[in-house]
């Protein structure tokens, strides 16, 4: 772009400004200088340019410019190249998402992208990336993709356009309809270009999170073209850095791989160990030269981390721990980063912890590093490696660091103590001076989740309480007793002071002057939990209620008026006469309900969003196992089951008494999750305050496997587990339509689970007729001395063994004819529609498609009409058609199912179904 001397003045004349007024007055008589100018009809191409280049400088600085956008997008919309990037640069900084003029701006990018010259194209594309609105990614998407495939596109476009896809992906997910042409961009990781594979592969790293399914094919692409830089060596020579073939494109390929499960071809899963050998051997000998170093590195820390995360080999895991160690002492910041923060990600997986203690004092020194992100990584470090073994040492020394730890660090290192003292603790009194010094030392950066644990803990456990109240009485009569604390020791004194009452300096009056010393230092919350413990005071200890009610009766008059009614009610509540009424209601507090801690949601929430998901997370095997298998399609025999709601459950505050119990999952929150099986390969089955029972799905007509994994949520561990799957009334039937066995060569079930573990179990579903009954789960366990035995119907009907496919649209009416003649098998019903969404339409065509129908495109004259052809195979060799016509009314809220098939069973089978879905809807 040639200078403008206009632009270059009026800049410098800004510059000069010594007062906001004076610049003001230069913007404003520039304004009205351009207004007069753009209504002159003779106004040339510079000098259009030009004053839209000062529209753009002036809205920087924070000016209404709005009367240039017309113009802006006028430039936009020219044909010559130079206004036409003047025009984009402004349309991308001076209109908002809503203006009225990105028709205008949609029309122009829709003309350059289409019919423009490779130069336009990149441009328009680089708009569309900038600008972004949801109007232009559901307009745009088609013609963009279509520039990514052409094969008459310059690599330059296709990279460009990549990229676009990615913004737009990120951007709005669901506007850009990637579900339908994700798999189309796959075969473009093996171009012959190798800019192009990387503008790629960074979109389909994108499409693996949110359409794994669909990306599965990626991975071989993957890995063959990390075969040809890794071990062959082919890469061009303009993408050689330091001797290091691509470590861009090989850093992409490596982390796309994470995305998936372990390759199922043995030859591809043979190859990638190789490539990973490859990688991790290089990777011993120290490059000399820093460029080389970060390329190289970069490199293997990818690998190591997608060594990890398949778990192909234990050999290599082990050997990836004694190389890190030696990162983790370089002398350069980066790398021990990245080594710490890698040996966090393989204690997230690895089976034993044994590899990674032997440097737990090298990851202590590094709570000590001057760089805060290096003391945050071992902070993850410390807490994903702990275990019952080194629970001890490793709490006494994130407790001794956080006294002088940053205070951006010290909140998340107070959540860790916290959980880990919890989830490692064997002995109560530990558990106590642990947790009544952690409030003491990090107090203020606490929310109330941690008192409110303690709390919890403290009256489900009778053996803890005596030593609680002593301890709570010491803290208060401290010189100085953080509020935390206070809280802590006001509501355990207030349940069982009583225990502690003969005690040396323990007396009921004592334990009430030491109550009252700190209550002026306190919050209005902390006086309200103590004035509730006074109040108890009056219930426990007869011999003080008198000074209990003049404590009460000060109060009264309190400003806060939370302080007052409590004050008032309490003090009423006192001094009637009566003597069942006081011990009634202050009655000692019955244990709180067994529930999952919120700490563990709490620190998980604190991770910010990045552009790609993390497939781990620092905390140990337990919690990265269901984040394995929502996250990354992994087979989730090594994931815990989840609600998808981060595992927390509704906190009560213990100053107004405790949470009801959850209630068993009701028989409308079965159904639903059995419905969402019918058409989705994975999910719940079953959800209740003790197991949660997870399923997992793999057909390939006319057999399956179905995965069951038993998470235990309760507090404590369960025994005398089994899990059977069977057809009910087909043990006298010697030829069964469906079986149903345990897989072979799976590990047996264990003899306990411990809280938070879980059990899987793996079995083999055959179909060999059509059938009606779906097969049943028994699932039984013992927990707290008391038997459970659940019955669940699994979700596994003829339907399951669909495979769709695809027939020539003019053949459909004709099939769909001769089914109607024949009277084969029919059934047709009329459901509600359970939603009128604007994009029901996706819905219904996603619930189609997920029961193994083909849909057929343009075969209904109605648009919003679907028509579906599947064909269900059972193992006698008997394979049965079936055709489906969904058509949907909005305007009534009524949706028409109609199948034909060549056997009745199984069009009654899919009516059945749909209509279930619907209903859970």
């Amino acid at each position: 772009m040639a200078p403008m001397k206009g632009l270059t003045v009026f800049i410098a004349d800004l510059r000069k400004c010594r007062s906001h007024e004076e610049e003001e007055r230069r913007v404003n008589k520039e304004l009205a200088n351009i207004r007069t100018k753009f209504k002159e009809a003779g106004l040339n191409s510079y000098n259009r340019k030009k004053y839209v280049c000062k529209l753009v400088y002036m809205s920087l600085l924070g000016y209404d410019v709005q009367f240039g956008h017309k113009e802006a997008v006028d430039l936009a919309s020219s044909a010559k190249y130079s206004e036409k990037q003047i025009g984009y640069l402004a349309v991308t900084l001076l209109l908002p998402e809503d203006s009225g003029y990105m028709r205008g701006v949609l029309a122009a990018l829709r003309r350059d992208i289409n019919g423009g010259d490779d130069v336009s194209v990149c441009v328009a594309l680089a708009a569309v990336s900038n600008v972004a609105t949801r109007e232009i990614a559901e307009a745009l998407t088609e013609e963009i993709l279509n520039q990514l495939l052409s094969p008459s596109a310059s690599t330059f476009v296709k990279k460009k356009a990549a990229l676009c896809l990615l913004r737009l992906l990120r951007r709005f997910p669901d506007a850009a309809g990637a579900h339908a042409w994700a798999a189309r961009v796959i075969p473009y990781m093996g171009h012959r270009d190798a800019g192009v594979t990387l503008a790629v592969t960074s979109l389909a790293t994108a499409l693996a999170q949110q359409y794994p399914d669909a990306m599965r094919k990626a991975a071989a692409f993957a890995v063959r073209r990390l075969k040809s830089l890794v071990l062959d060596g082919e890469c061009p020579t303009d993408y050689m850095y330091y001797t290091v073939a691509a470590p861009w494109l090989q850093v992409k390929l490596l982390r796309l791989l994470q995305y998936f499960p372990a390759p199922e071809s043995a030859e591809l899963r043979t190859l990638l160990l190789r490539i990973l050998r490859h990688i991790i051997d290089a990777g011993q000998d120290a490059p000399r030269e820093l460029q080389q170093m970060n390329a190289q590195y970069s490199i293997l820390f990818e690998a190591i981390g997608l060594g990890i995360h398949l778990d192909v080999d234990q050999g290599l895991m082990h050997e990836s721990a004694a190389l890190l160690g030696r990162f983790i002492t370089s002398r350069e910041t980066n790398v021990r980063y990245l080594g710490l923060e890698t040996m966090a990600h393989l204690a997230a997986y690895i089976d034993s912890l044994a590899p990674l203690k032997r440097f737990q004092g090298v990851i202590t020194q590094a709570l000590r590093d001057r760089d805060v992100s290096v003391r945050r990584r071992a902070l993850d470090l410390l807490y994903s490696m702990c275990d019952v073994d080194n629970a001890k040492p490793v709490v006494g020394e994130l407790l001794r660091h956080m006294g002088g730890a940053d205070l951006a660090l010290r909140e998340e290192m107070a959540l860790k103590v916290a959980i880990l003292t919890e989830k490692y603790a064997t002995e109560y009194a530990w558990y106590i001076d642990v947790m009544m010094r952690l409030v003491a030392l990090a107090g203020e950066h606490l929310g109330d989740e941690v008192w409110h644990r303690i709390v919890q803990v403290v009256l489900g456990n009778e053996e803890l309480q005596l030593y609680a109240c002593t301890i709570a009485l010491q803290a208060l009569n401290a010189p100085v007793c953080h509020e935390s604390a206070f809280k802590v020791s006001a509501y355990v004194l207030g349940e069982f002071g009583h225990l502690i009452a003969n005690a040396p300096d323990s007396a009921p009056i004592d334990q009430l002057k030491a109550l009252q010393s700190k209550m002026p230092s306190v919050s209005l919350q902390a006086r309200a939990v103590a004035l509730t413990t006074v109040a108890k005071f009056t219930n426990l200890f007869p011999e003080i209620k008198t000074a209990c009610l003049r404590v009460l009766d000060r109060h009264r008059g309190a400003l806060d008026a939370e302080l007052q009614q409590r004050a008032c009610e309490y003090y009423a509540l006192a001094t009637v006469e009566s003597d069942a009424l006081l011990p009634t209601v202050f009655e000692e507090m019955p244990p709180f309900a067994e529930r999952q801690s919120a700490l563990v949601s709490r620190l998980l929430k604190q991770e910010g969003d990045t552009e790609d998901q993390r497939t781990w997370v620092p905390g140990g095997r337990d919690i990265n196992r269901e984040r394995r298998a929502q996250q990354t399609g992994e087979n989730p025999a090594e994931a815990d089951v989840s609600d998808g709601k981060d595992g927390e459950l509704p906190q009560s505050d213990p100053a107004d008494g405790p949470a009801d119990p959850a209630e068993e999952p009701s028989i409308t929150e079965s159904r639903r999750h059995y419905a969402r099986l019918l058409w989705e390969s994975d999910g719940i089955l079953y959800d209740g305050d003790e197991v949660q029972i997870g399923l997992m799905a793999q057909y390939k007509p006319p057999a399956g496997r179905i995965g069951v994994f038993l998470g235990n949520k309760a507090a404590g561990a369960i025994y005398d587990i089994s899990i059977q799957a069977f057809v009910k009334d087909s043990k006298d039937d010697k030829d069964p339509p469906l079986s149903v066995q345990e897989s072979p060569g799976q590990s047996p079930l264990p003899a306990s689970l411990l809280p938070l573990g879980q059990a899987r179990i793996y079995f083999d579903v055959t179909c060999h007729r059509v059938f009606a009954t779906a097969p049943t789960l028994r699932i039984s366990y013992t927990q707290a001395g008391a038997p459970t035995v659940l019955e669940l119907q699994l979700p596994v009907t003829c339907v399951h063994f669909m495979a769709p496919v695809t027939i020539a649209v003019s053949d459909f009416f004709a099939r769909w004819k001769q089914l109607g003649e024949a009277e084969l098998g029919e059934a047709q019903s009329v459901l509600k529609t359970p939603f009128l969404e604007e994009r029901s339409g996706e819905w219904l065509r996603g619930v189609v498609g997920g029961m193994g129908f083909a849909l057929i495109q343009g075969a209904d004259p109605a648009p919003d009409n679907i028509v579906a052809v599947g064909i269900a195979t059972c193992e006698s060799g008997e394979r049965f058609g079936c055709l489906m016509r969904v058509e949907p009314k909005p305007s009534h809220s009524l949706t028409r199912i109609t199948v034909r098939a060549t056997n009745d069973m199984l069009a009654k089978a899919v009516a059945t179904n749909i209509a279930m879905i619907f209903d859970s809807k």
